[in-house]
């Protein structure tokens, strides 16, 4: 059971294989971790500075930042990136932006929300920066979510190799829609406002 006061160990289900420790879930505006020093969100579902972010590593162990400084980059896409006071540890996990060609119609997505479970959606479509994820009928319905309100900002992966790249933070419900961070712009938008927070 997750315990954000204290150690917390993860399921052993299916998921145990996928390392979520860079995702803070201890608050509804979910933060993602794409170096060891900063985060991205929904522009529209920021993080309060006042409001601690704790990533969990894989053995339970907690591990406490706050935000420095938080920039939105609304020209782009629903995103805001934040500077973390302190780097995370080796054992929190931060993840790499998807590239252009991680955005195969029907490529399987790892979809998660506010409930911290991690669902199984295929991408239906990539336009104009945003990247919008369907159903699968082939895959249980057991393994699908319908994103609700509380939602924007939880992540979604795609699988290279044995790690996870970032594929979007969510902005809208259903089935999940928002800034695809493979698009070259929003990548390069990123990669500047990493630069530019002290």
């Amino acid at each position: 059971m997750y315990n954000h006061h204290g150690p917390s160990i993860r399921s052993g289900n299916w998921t145990s294989r996928f390392d979520l420790t860079g995702v803070s879930w201890n608050d509804t505006r979910t933060a993602t971790a794409i170096s060891r020093n900063h985060v991205v969100m929904a522009a529209h579902y920021i993080r309060p500075t006042t409001v601690p972010l704790i990533f969990h590593d894989r053995s339970g162990g907690r591990h406490i930042r706050t935000l420095t400084q938080v920039q939105t980059l609304t020209s782009v896409g629903d995103i805001a990136v934040g500077r973390l006071n302190e780097p995370l540890p080796a054992g929190v996990a931060h993840y790499p932006l998807a590239s252009p060609q991680d955005a195969a119609v029907m490529r399987l997505a790892l979809v998660t929300d506010q409930t911290m479970t991690v669902s199984l959606h295929r991408i239906g479509r990539v336009s104009a920066g945003r990247v919008m994820l369907g159903y699968d009928p082939n895959i249980p319905k057991t393994y699908n979510r319908n994103l609700v309100s509380g939602d924007s900002g939880n992540p979604a992966f795609v699988i290279s190799g044995s790690g996870l790249r970032l594929l979007t933070t969510f902005s809208t419900g259903g089935p999940g829609t928002g800034p695809f961070y493979g698009e070259p712009a929003i990548s390069a938008a990123v990669a500047q406002t990493m630069a530019r927070l002290p």
